[in-house]
């Protein structure tokens, strides 16, 4: 099947056309895309069409940084649910690691992943192997990452620098302007690095229960896209059952319609274990819980499913290195 990106990403080069006084219905037509698919939130269109979009736009606008120029019109639903849950992180570092986590909801063509250094950050954005991206799309990509940096910690945040795959521009001070910060040009990778205070300070948009019910509506769609994926479906069962205290490989077995041995077997295939899963989800979910001073280390071993608040606080120290309430006292 080959790759696709959410329509709400077209919105974006739809909308950079008509700032130039042009009409995108035929260029989006050239490219063989359907217009109507705009305004469907879980429309998807192939990359390789969109990549022809990309450079019919360039040709038809004369403009040879579209893809900064798209960016200007990016709003929270051209990421769908994901730009909701970034907004509503309690960091810049949850956020990316977010994205990592959901970004086959905007496109299944790249991977995403935040690494840390000695001294920073570094958050790279990786192109499929079958994917041929236009430069205008990777310009477009880096470019909202820095875009919606700024929405959470204010216009003056800045990356410390820029890795861009793509040779030099003949006219990089549109670069330079969103930027501002060092740009390297035909690196190995498209990455940028930021000050690691910076990406785990707090963020006055936090808003934990807004993120996770976000988080819901994302791992709901990738069920629906990837509905191949039995891995998927079994991160959908594990959020819906883990508060009932009941989930285990039998139930959610049971809920797919397969025997305990089929969903080992499927999961194999895939690369993962129900053991392995389990304790993934409920690591990604206890800090988010933590960090809410109203949930009581009780409440929270029922929610992540623990038989005992001794069980949670075990497994929270091994995946952290600290207590409930030593994290909690830090944060």
């Amino acid at each position: 099947m080959q790759p696709t990106t959410i329509s709400s990403w077209a919105l974006m080069i739809w909308k950079a056309i008509e700032s130039y006084g042009r009409d995108p219905r035929p260029l989006f037509e050239q490219a063989g895309l359907d217009p109507s698919k705009l305004r469907d939130p879980n429309g998807r269109y192939p990359i390789s069409a969109l990549t022809r979009l990309w450079r019919l736009a360039a040709r038809a606008t004369g403009d040879a940084h579209l893809g900064l120029t798209a960016a200007r019109f990016l709003h929270p639903t051209t990421l769908h649910a994901l730009g909701y849950s970034w907004l509503a992180s309690e960091t810049l570092k949850e956020a990316f690691e977010r994205v990592e986590r959901y970004h086959r909801i905007v496109s299944d063509g790249f991977e995403a992943q935040l690494q840390a250094t000695a001294d920073a950050y570094r958050f790279v954005m990786r192109t499929s192997d079958s994917v041929i991206a236009a430069d205008e799309a990777v310009d477009a990509a880096v470019a909202t990452v820095v875009m919606m940096c700024r929405a959470s910690r204010g216009a003056d945040f800045d990356a410390l620098r820029v890795q861009m795959q793509r040779s030099a521009p003949a006219d990089p001070g549109a670069y330079a302007r969103l930027f501002r910060a060092p740009i390297e040009y035909s690196a190995r990778e498209n990455a940028l690095f930021f000050d690691k205070a910076a990406i785990e300070a707090l963020l006055p948009t936090a808003n934990a229960e807004l993120a996770r019910a976000n988080d819901k509506v994302i791992t709901e769609y990738l069920a629906r896209f990837d509905r191949g994926s039995v891995r998927r479906q079994v991160e959908l069962k594990l959020l819906e059952q883990l508060s009932s205290g009941h989930a285990s490989q039998e139930s959610i077995a049971k809920s797919l319609h397969m025997s305990s041995r089929t969903l080992q077997r499927k999961l194999k295939e895939e690369g993962a274990t129900y053991k392995q899963m389990l304790d993934d989800t409920r690591r990604y979910l206890a800090s988010q819980y933590v960090r809410e001073q109203r949930l009581s280390v009780n409440e929270i071993t029922f929610l992540l499913g623990f038989s005992e608040p001794a069980n949670f606080s075990r497994a929270f120290k091994r995946w952290t290195g600290r207590s409930p309430s030593a994290f909690r006292a830090m944060d």
